[in-house]
């Protein structure tokens, strides 16, 4: 009696965690496709925290798992080129599945919604159903462009109905922002870091008019709050850089200096241009509040001409309307539409894509 129990236990609860481990495909599998900056230190478990990183896996099958250890971030799941649906990460859930699929081949695409400050996620690889096949994913576009700034980039608040929101996380939705619709916009893959608050020599809300860790501070970074991990610039190299970055150095009191931003800034465009020599570098700045931004920025531009960099740009935008913000005043949807429509089609004109 006892061993036919023992029998059925085996059948019933062990051999099918066997079959499952034996449909699960390693994150080291070369089919899996990564976009943007992400920690391969353990292939196994690679680590990532910047907004907008995507992991694209293309498949045989009617279902599909992903393994993240993540307690805090939201994705976004885009199935067959259509939104699916968003997860919202959690410490207790190991695996998030996409299924009732229509037998066949597909392409699943997550892309990280939320920024740095949710906290760094790691990915430990796919589950495939029973018979399923794991194929090549479709090549990413020849065209790159890298989105570096703050949280308008991050598209903080974008999805919010009014300024007032009890929660973030929700909200927020790279995709929306506008550096990933002029991405789209160009058929152009991108990688985006970006940071709620920060700015070029002082964050929003600091009392002193320069703060320790500005943006140029994480920019250097795999992961984003982790000092020790550094990128390699050459493993992705993009045809445009596009610049959010001085609107949290002016919009609060008492505000950056207004020569210590601009030092700052043409030091940041330097050490950009260093690591990309031919890359074009679009500057975007409001027209109007905060009012010294797009006039130092512009000023900024010219000294980079000056010193014989013509390959840089400012671009700007009006003021986002009242009845088009997001979260504590950020652009929403339609605000950041607006903006990368101007920024597209500067691009466009500039470079006759």
């Amino acid at each position: 009696m006892k061993k036919f129990f023992y029998l059925v236990l085996f059948f019933l609860i062990i051999a099918p965690m066997i079959h499952a481990q034996d449909n699960t495909v390693s994150a080291a599998n070369p089919m899996i496709q990564y976009s943007g900056r992400i920690d391969f230190s353990n292939s196994l478990a690679p680590r990532f925290d910047w907004s907008g990183i995507s992991i694209t896996a293309a498949f045989h099958g009617t279902s599909i798992g992903f393994l993240l250890d993540d307690a805090g971030n939201n994705y976004n799941v885009i199935v067959d080129g259509q939104p699916n649906t968003v997860w919202a990460a959690s410490a207790s859930q190991p695996l998030y599945t996409v299924d009732n699929l229509a037998p066949g081949d597909h392409v699943v695409k997550i892309v990280k919604r939320t920024e740095s400050l949710f906290g760094p996620a790691t990915f430990k690889g796919l589950v495939l159903s029973p018979g399923e096949t794991l194929s090549n994913a479709p090549t990413p576009p020849g065209r790159r462009v890298e989105l570096i700034g703050d949280s308008y980039l991050c598209g903080y608040g974008v999805e919010a109905a009014s300024i007032k929101c009890d929660n973030l996380r929700p909200y927020e939705n790279a995709e929306k922002a506008f550096g990933s619709l002029v991405a789209q916009d160009l058929n152009a893959e991108y990688h985006l870091e970006s940071f709620s608050g920060k700015g070029v020599v002082r964050n929003w809300g600091d009392p002193k008019t320069k703060s320790i860790d500005p943006f140029p501070a994480l920019y250097d970074r795999i992961i984003c709050r982790d000092t020790k991990t550094l990128w390699d610039f050459t493993k992705w190299t993009p045809n445009v850089v596009i610049i959010h970055l001085g609107f949290n150095d002016f919009s609060s009191p008492p505000g950056a200096d207004r020569k210590e931003f601009g030092l700052g800034y043409i030091a940041f465009l330097k050490h950009i241009r260093e690591k990309y020599p031919k890359a074009f570098i679009f500057c975007i700045a409001p027209d109007g509040w905060p009012v010294p931004l797009s006039t130092t920025v512009d000023e900024v531009v010219e000294k980079r001409h000056s010193a014989g960099d013509n390959n840089v740009q400012l671009i700007t935008y009006p003021p986002v309307a009242p009845d088009e913000m997001g979260c504590d005043s950020h652009p929403n949807a339609i605000a950041q539409r607006k903006i990368a429509d101007i920024v597209t089609a500067a691009i466009k004109t500039t470079l006759d894509w």
